[in-house]
Parts: structure tokens; C-alpha cells; sequence
């Protein structure tokens, strides 16, 4: 059972209200689940859920690491500060990522949310209505998926990076399990950002893809030129 998995609360607690077992969710948690505990991806285990229910999971999932996942990592950081001199080394390299971080991560998720999930949302409409096919006409010259490819980076890589460097000092011997639990929370997080990305890039995109592909096409065959 999905509820049996070590990774089934940090799944779950996205959502506010748990998604019914019998519904869309059936399948897509405990596909999620086996990527958490398998530590890979198979592509082909989230292609037959509808671009919708990804979306939700994106969207979900923003909010659980602005609401949840930073708070408890920034908390970690500031309770090994106590133990720490106040310029040491590993301090000021912790603050300055965080601090960095967070605002990386935010930016990266605001541009998601403002232009690339409301486009998403666009094209699934645009290719149910007349009134969605002519607010897609209005605006697919000033965005697309390959707009928002150029400017899509990672941010898992910048966790491992953070991770090595709090590696290189020796934990303080006054509290060595906050040292060990901060480890942890960014190596939880680091794959966390790794599944969420693969279902983004490889999931997601490929579909909004082919949803601007059969837009163009039906596009085309309104020109007067066929």
C-alpha cells in the first residue's frame, strides 16, 4: 500500500486535501512514490496521466517547498548557527546560499506560475473551445514552450554543490545530529527538485509541446492558402 512507503507523507503533505484513492490519483501516487524509493525515473509511468493532473502536482508542489520545505531547511540553519562562531566559514557559506537560493528558487517558480502554467492552461483550452483557440491567436507570438526553455534552468545542482561544501568542515561536537539533519533535509530536497524537474521537463513540456503542434496545425488548414 502507497501508505505503507517511507516517502508517502512528504508525497502527500503537497496537498491540502489528499487526493481521493479512487480518482485520477489512483495510479499517478504510487507511480510517484517509485520514483522517490527507486531513486530513478521511467518517463513512460507518467505519460498516460493527463496534462491537468500534472500541472495540479506542479502547482501543489511550489507551494510546498515556499511553504514547507525552505522553512524547515532555513529553521535547521538557523539552530546549527548557535553552535557555530558567528564568522565562521561554513556559516556565512550557509546564510549566503540560502539566502541566494531562495530567491533563485522563487523567481524560478514565479515565472512558472505567472507565464508558463497559465499558457499550459491556454493550450488544454485552446484546443477545447473556439474562445480558447482565439486567446491562444492573441498570444502565442509573445510566449511558447521554447520561450520558456531558454530561459529554464535547474536548481537541484546548486543543493549538491551546498552539500559538499558543509562536507569539507567537521560538524560542531556540541550538536553534531543538527549537522547530520541538515544533510539530510538538503539531500531530501535535492531529490525532490530531481523528480519534480524530470516530471516537468520530460513529462509536462512534450505534452504542452504537442498541444501547440496540434494548434499550429489546425492553424494551418484555416489558411486561405489551403
Amino acid at each position: 500500500m502507497p501508505e505503507n512507503n517511507e516517502f508517502y507523507p512528504q508525497v502527500i503533505q503537497r496537498y491540502p486535501v489528499p487526493p481521493m484513492p479512487d480518482g485520477e490519483y489512483k495510479d499517478f501516487i504510487p507511480a510517484l512514490l517509485r520514483a522517490f524509493e527507486e531513486k530513478s525515473f521511467n518517463v513512460a509511468e507518467f505519460d498516460p496521466f493527463p496534462v491537468h493532473l500534472i500541472v495540479d502536482y506542479i502547482q501543489h508542489t511550489h507551494v510546498y517547498y515556499l511553504s514547507k520545505k525552505l522553512p524547515e531547511i532555513e529553521q535547521c540553519i538557523l539552530l546549527l548557527s548557535d553552535h557555530y562562531e558567528s564568522h565562521h566559514p561554513i556559516l556565512v557559506a550557509l546564510q549566503n546560499f540560502f539566502r541566494n537560493y531562495v530567491q533563485d528558487l522563487s523567481e524560478h517558480i514565479r515565472a512558472e506560475e505567472t507565464r508558463l502554467l497559465p499558457y499550459i492552461d491556454l493550450l488544454q483550452e485552446a484546443t477545447r473551445t473556439s474562445l480558447g483557440f482565439s486567446r491562444w491567436l492573441l498570444s502565442h507570438d509573445d510566449y511558447s514552450i521554447d520561450r520558456f526553455l531558454c530561459d529554464h534552468h535547474d536548481t537541484e545542482d546548486e543543493l549538491k554543490d551546498i552539500r559538499q561544501t558543509i562536507r569539507l568542515y567537521e560538524p560542531p561536537q556540541t550538536n553534531e545530529s543538527l549537522y547530520r539533519i541538515l544533510l539530510l533535509q538538503l539531500q531530501s530536497f535535492e531529490q525532490d527538485l530531481w523528480i519534480h524537474a524530470h516530471i516537468e521537463e520530460e513529462v509536462l513540456i512534450p505534452k504542452a509541446r504537442a498541444l501547440e503542434q496540434r494548434l499550429a496545425a489546425d492553424l494551418a488548414a484555416l489558411s486561405p492558402s489551403n
